[in-house]
């Protein structure tokens, strides 16, 4: 059955547990058709997978046991129509029912990301707004040899966001997939983490920010640039956005754009400080 990148492409829901996935190519072309392995690779050596946020429901609770595109992610949106100058273009919708590890860690982003490989791209860079971006840094901690070469995380609440711990504005199917974004949720997960990220996965922070403000309007600077991201040498691009524009603001779609194309390395001790300096007025805490 085919269904519009407008609408939904209801994915198999059961069992209960698990997480309804699926991935469309949104450039070049934009096929109505959840995406398969062509017969023919692509000119095109690296693929850009697109992937969303929280998407909350809260009139048609049944809306969050499916896969559903956010506007950002549907062809010829800014973001796509700059990518897709050096890369193919896809886009990544989940249900949202369960814990963000879980999302992490589903067989529909296995595969996705499988698929890509088995297509013949030998790069393959993972862009997440928001939540987005911390089911990308959890699934290539989970799965480092899954495929991945690069992840662009976009004012992505590493450390949590606190709005995750009001109760109410969200349908009750929705609260494991909400409070898992909390603070308390987020800094256990670092703690008890075992597979911290990795060397060989280029990785960056891309800090969305409202001036005179350590927040973007909803997730604050040091989440999205967490300790334990500063410690491994992660570097951060500041981008003057909110959180809630931040796939569309002109300035931020040119940078990420730059970082897709741009070779990622980490940072020393010397630049972490300068970004903090920078970014959060302040020196490296003392341990």
């Amino acid at each position: 059955m085919i269904l519009s990148l407008t609408t939904v492409m209801v994915a198999c829901v059961a069992p209960c547990d698990e997480v309804a996935t699926e991935m469309w190519q949104v450039a070049p072309g934009t096929s109505e058709k959840p995406w398969v392995v062509p017969a023919q690779p692509s000119e095109k050596t690296a693929a850009v997978v697109l992937i969303h946020g929280l998407y909350v429901h809260p009139i048609a609770p049944a809306k969050a046991k499916q896969p559903w595109l956010r506007w950002w992610q549907k062809p010829k949106t800014e973001i796509v129509t700059a990518l897709a100058k050096d890369f193919d273009v896809f886009s990544f919708a989940y249900s949202q029912t369960l814990p963000v590890e879980e999302v992490a860690r589903s067989a529909g982003l296995r595969d996705a990301v499988a698929n890509l490989r088995k297509a013949g791209y030998k790069d393959v860079i993972l862009v997440g707004h928001s939540a987005g971006g911390v089911v990308s840094r959890l699934f290539v901690e989970q799965f480092p040899d899954a495929g991945v070469t690069k992840v662009i995380a976009v004012a992505a609440p590493f450390a949590g966001v606190k709005i995750a711990t009001v109760k109410v504005g969200y349908p009750k199917v929705q609260a494991p997939f909400v409070e898992s974004l909390a603070p308390g949720a987020r800094v256990e997960a670092t703690r008890a983490n075992k597979t911290p990220l990795g060397r060989d996965v280029q990785f960056v922070s891309v800090v969305c920010k409202l001036k005179h403000a350590d927040t973007d309007g909803l997730v604050r600077t040091h989440s999205q640039w967490p300790e334990d991201l500063q410690q491994l040498g992660v570097p951060a691009v500041l981008v003057d956005t909110n959180h809630f524009t931040a796939m569309e603001h002109p300035t931020a779609v040119k940078r990420i754009s730059e970082l897709a194309r741009e070779k990622l390395t980490r940072w020393g001790p010397d630049e972490t400080e300068k970004a903090r300096k920078e970014l959060f007025g302040e020196p490296k805490p003392m341990k």
